[in-house]
């Protein structure tokens, strides 16, 4: 991906947030970009290749970190704990990148972009189910417990609490916020110690 592409999708990214994907046209994104269109056509076929770019941008962030947690010596819990607190750091410094992630929107209305979401999400299941089930066998988490709800306790509270922020205009620390919410069900699902 190109530098220009790069501003392409983040200002694409911010005019979904701000205005809606319904609202996105090459028109406007060239008028926000200060571009004619025909000079965004050269970045971008159409709006569905515009749409798949924003996809891979946002796969693209995600295969960074899970490479950068591999590369650790943290325990499978720790690497958990590093996914969503980059999660939270990410959102937290691209605001526009959290409201475009968590709009139902999109997937309503564009099914390329839905599967393609849609595999991110089953590729960082994957990889936290291996971390929980780790974590189990290692006696950081109670291994009664089944690993995919551990997995839906974590991701959908950590979903609850970005929606909260952006619904409450970003008025709290999502990082602080995020991290009290991580240590609270990590208690809870802790291996109790006899």
């Amino acid at each position: 991906m190109t530098e220009r592409q790069e501003q392409i999708i983040l200002t694409a990214i911010a005019l979904i947030a701000r205005e809606g994907y319904k609202n996105l046209t090459i028109k406007k994104l060239a008028s926000e970009l200060h571009l004619s269109e025909a000079a965004l056509y050269r970045h971008f076929v159409n709006k569905e290749d515009l749409l798949l770019s924003i996809m891979h941008y946002f796969e693209d962030i995600s295969r960074n970190v899970l490479q950068e947690i591999q590369k650790t010596k943290l325990n499978p819990l720790e690497k958990v704990h590093f996914f969503i607190m980059n999660r939270y750091e990410l959102f937290t410094s691209n605001p526009d990148l959290a409201q475009v992630m968590f709009s139902d929107e999109l997937f309503y209305y564009d099914p390329v972009f839905f599967k393609q979401f849609q595999k991110i999400s089953m590729n960082h299941r994957e990889v936290l189910l291996n971390f929980i089930e780790e974590a189990q066998k290692e006696g950081f988490i109670q291994s009664g417990i089944n690993s995919e709800q551990i997995f839906t306790i974590l991701i959908g509270s950590m979903r609850f609490l970005i929606t909260q922020w952006n619904l409450s205009g970003r008025k709290f620390d999502l990082g602080k916020e995020g991290d009290s919410l991580f240590q609270t069900i990590k208690n809870l699902i802790a291996e109790k110690k006899i």
